[in-house]
């Protein structure tokens, strides 16, 4: 059924006044005339006959009736409704994919959804719309089922079935088929709007649907089978439609969604295997991979927020790099923590809560304030090696036998050993086992006692890892080397995910919820197009329910959290290993004949309405002699109106097509407190809090007037219990504060992790990096470096020679054009109390510090943007050389 139809029919009988309107105009007579004559009064007896009623020309006449046609016509909203291959059925029963593979078409699936229901409205046909996805409600009490909509089996109207069609969303996880072919009611006809892909249950699915029509949607993003960390990056594998030519590009995002690398990798034969060699910071921040829109083209990687802090201690043995333990621990524990590699006198006086030592052996009198510091919350771990297992050490959970056990060598019957699993209810559970990490020696123990646990053993059942509970703290003992002359466990990804999770242990000091048997619970969600948020129903998988947990309606996948660990749940995890696109089958289905879109033409019919309106004004100035393009009196008037009507009818013609006006999209809240209420801020709670917050006001101003940043009133915040990741810029008036707190440094830690910025000003001239570091060494600053000339923070607005005050301090690897952006900014200028003018100086002191400000604040909201600049000189220089030659 197709043609012209109409929304409001009723209106066209409107149509009938117009015979009438024809017979009323004729009759209408002309406007009187009136004459100013002083010799009228001669007239007085003059015979004058009357005036005659006079018609209008029929042709003008015909056009105004016309125009109220075109008028009655669009008003009763007419629509051409395209001619179709086949009647409208009765009932229509509408099967939509909503799966994860729908989400890369799933506009376009809609779009022919909402096609089809309009194209058979005006014929009355009732529609059932039945999604394949199904969603489960998991409560405390047990699960709920329900589908995506309580009238998803039921047979509407067109209107209610394009509410149930806009309100379906695609699901993070894979179709149930089977389960909707048995929610498919009794129809005339049947569509199946779906993704192409060949999934269980779509046999049961097609039988169901025999006869009806199909359309398929196609994805074209590879998704994720596996992926896991590795020393120094990340592998794992893909899989692709067969199609597929281009290469897949991965991005490595950060929690805020930023791209931190990005990588293209060649697909073959429908599928792809992938590493990324990827920095220590990197990894540190990296959340989620990501190869396309879908769910399962976003591999989650981890949930961590926060770094802890290692302090490593390496063995005092002169060494290449690679030979060493160390080399491998830090490598292992830089993605998910900040290494710093000390002494173990300086680990002691150290705040943090993690130390590692690699083959330190330590006497009972200097394990003393370590052991007192495990008692406190501290988490210390030991790698065996050649000096443990011949001097023993005190800071072992277990007693040791002296020397080392070996295996397959000359004088033994022992082959190598692989690792044979992990205890269920400590930090390595669920860990992947790696037959490639052999172990050819090891420390045995002399019988563990009942508070020791055993963590990870070895084939024969001995302990590869034990660890004992030292009042609020953790004794941690890996009972292999660190370095392969051990084992080969440092050459594998094991190894990483090993170091890791005990590298998390540090996150918290005061909580080693380790063996606690707390549920999994869903923190964060994954929808159907990749986003991460807050979920929208409860989801708990029990600790011994986690490594067989696949992501589906009763557990989505997401980020869930068992008291301080996170672990992610990927959708790949409900694919098989072996998962390949196949195409879906289509026997017993005819291919759905295309529908057009329904074109409403009330506006068109409008728009010429009021075209013919002006031609109407137009004829009706003619006939009173006002529109002539002769000559006149004012040469050119008529030209001059003749042209303007034109131009006024052109333009009613150039907007005949309906506007539709852009959608209203809400911004997050978090992206609208950003660019509404941008601030500075700084640390308060000092006898200084007045002439920082005055200097930062000042900046402020100075930065509205001379950029586009439009910053609001400073805040003054707690560096201990404020979340100041809104802030963009933090100032440290290091002058006015004593040395900062474990709490303080926990808090800003976190802060610059994120992308923060803090400008510790100690208000007089640093004579080198380490006075800063000495102040502020609870925050565990990286390596510092003196920022040159060239560094870009010098760069980013003003292009600066230096700053008053001396030195300033940056993070070493964020010269030239490294990419990175330093999280500190370290000197003594004063700037704050330069910036409000409280300080005595002359004004061209000031003036550099409002420079250096700017600069800082266009750094921290830009950061490399302008790099560029780093270059204008050699840029300069080939100009001039070219144009010299």
């Amino acid at each position: 059924m197709g043609g012209l139809s109409f929304a409001a029919p009723f209106l066209l009988a409107a149509l009938a006044v117009l015979p009438a309107l024809w017979l009323l105009l004729r009759q209408t007579p002309p406007p009187p005339r009136s004459a100013r004559l002083p010799t009228l009064i001669l007239l007085a007896e003059a015979d004058i006959p009357p005036d005659r009623a006079k018609r209008p020309p029929w042709l003008l006449l015909l056009l105004r009736l016309l125009i109220l046609g075109l008028v009655v016509l669009g008003l009763a909203g007419p629509e051409w409704r395209p001619e179709l291959e086949r009647a409208p059925p009765d009932r229509l029963a509408l099967v939509i994919d909503n799966g994860w593979a729908s989400a890369d078409r799933w506009a376009e699936m809609v779009d022919a959804a909402e096609r089809r229901i309009e194209a058979y409205e005006t014929a009355g046909t009732r529609f059932a719309v039945i999604p394949t996805a199904r969603l489960d409600t998991v409560t405390e009490q047990g699960p709920a089922d329900r589908s995506d909509s309580p009238a998803a089996a039921r047979f509407t109207d067109a209107e209610t079935a394009l509410s149930l069609i806009s309100a379906l969303r695609p699901r993070p996880w894979g179709p149930d088929r089977a389960a909707a072919a048995e929610r498919v009611p009794p129809a005339d006809d049947f569509l199946w709007i779906s993704d192409g892909f060949e999934t269980g249950g779509a046999a049961a699915l097609r039988s169901r649907l025999e006869g009806g029509a199909i359309l398929a949607f196609p994805a074209g993003s590879p998704v994720f089978l596996a992926a896991e960390p590795t020393s120094g990056g990340v592998a794992g594998r893909l899989a692709a439609p067969e199609d597929t030519e281009t290469p897949a590009l991965l991005t490595l995002r950060s929690h805020t969604g930023r791209s931190l690398q990005e990588t293209r990798v060649p697909v073959q034969s429908g599928g792809a295997t992938f590493r990324l060699d990827l920095g220590a910071a990197d990894l540190r921040e990296g959340e989620r991979l990501s190869a396309g829109p879908s769910a399962a083209s976003t591999f989650l990687l981890t949930g961590a927020s926060a770094s802890p802090r290692l302090s490593l201690v390496a063995s005092e043995e002169n060494r290449p790099p690679l030979e060493t333990g160390a080399f491998y621990i830090r490598r292992a524990a830089e993605p998910v923590a900040d290494v710093e590699t000390m002494s173990l006198e300086e680990a002691v006086t150290r705040e943090s809560g993690l130390i590692i030592l690699d083959d330190v052996p330590v006497a009972q009198a200097a394990a003393e304030p370590l052991l007192a510091r495990v008692e406190e919350g501290l988490v210390l771990v030991s790698f065996a090696g050649e000096r443990i297992a011949e001097n023993g050490t005190s800071l072992s959970p277990v007693a040791l036998r002296r020397g080392a056990r070996a295996f397959g060598g000359t004088l033994t019957w022992q082959q190598p050993m692989t690792v044979a699993g992990f205890a269920s209810d400590g930090p390595l559970a669920g860990l992947p086992l790696d037959e490639s990490a052999v172990i050819r020696r090891q420390l045995l123990t002399e019988p563990p006692g009942r508070d020791v646990m055993v963590w990870a053993t070895l084939e024969d059942g001995t302990p590869l890892v034990t660890a004992e509970r030292r009042g609020d703290g953790l004794l941690v003992l890996v009972h292999t080397a660190a370095s392969p002359d051990w084992s080969d466990l440092p050459l594998s990804g094991l190894f990483a995910q090993i170091v890791g999770r005990l590298a998390r242990l540090g996150s918290d000091p005061q909580a080693f919820d380790i063996a606690s048997t707390a549920p999994w619970r869903l923190e964060r969600q994954l929808d159907g197009h990749a986003r991460l948020g807050p979920p929208d129903r409860a989801a708990v998988i029990s600790p011994d329910d986690w490594a067989s947990a696949r992501a589906g309606p009763d557990t989505p996948p997401g980020l869930y959290r068992s008291g301080d660990l996170v672990r992610p749940l990927n959708t790949a995890s409900a694919l098989p290993p072996d998962f390949r696109f196949e195409d879906l089958a289509r026997g017993g289905l005819r291919p759905a004949e295309a529908v057009e879109t329904v074109r409403p033409l009330g506006a068109w019919l409008l728009s010429a309405a009021l075209a013919l309106l002006l031609l109407d004004m137009l004829v009706a100035l003619a006939l009173r002699g006002r529109l002539s393009l002769r000559s006149s009196s004012r040469p050119g008037m008529g030209m001059k109106a003749s042209g303007a009507a034109v131009l006024v009818l052109a333009s009613l013609l150039s907007f005949a097509a309906p506007l539709q006006a852009q959608p209203l999209i809400a911004p997050s809240t978090s992206a609208a407190e950003r660019e509404a209420d941008l601030q500075l801020a700084f640390i308060g709670g000092t006898a200084a809090d007045d002439e920082v917050r005055e200097g930062l006001r000042g900046l402020s101003r100075t930065l509205a007037r001379r950029t586009a940043v439009a910053a609001g009133e400073p805040a003054a915040i707690s560096a201990s219990a404020d979340d100041i990741g809104r802030y963009p810029l933090v100032y440290w008036p290091a002058y006015a504060r004593g040395a900062m707190s474990a709490a303080e440094a926990a808090n800003i830690r976190n802060y610059l992790s994120r992308g923060g910025l803090v400008l510790f000003d100690f208000g007089r001239p640093l004579g080198a990096g380490t006075d800063a570091r000495t102040l502020l060494g609870a925050l565990g600053l990286p390596p510092l470096s003196e920022a040159t000339p060239d560094h870009v923070l010098l760069k980013s607005y003003y292009l600066l020679d230096g700053t008053q005050g001396g030195a300033l301090w940056v993070e070493a690897d964020t010269e030239g054009d490294s990419g990175r952006v330093s999280s500190v900014a370290i000197g003594g200028g004063d700037w704050a109390r330069l910036w409000g003018g409280t300080a005595t100086a002359a004004p061209s002191e000031r003036e550099a510090a409002l420079r250096f400000g700017v600069n800082l604040v266009m750094y921290a909201l830009t950061g490399t943007y302008k790099a560029d600049q780093v270059h204008t000189e050699t840029l300069l220089d080939r100009i001039g050389r070219g144009r010299a030659d």
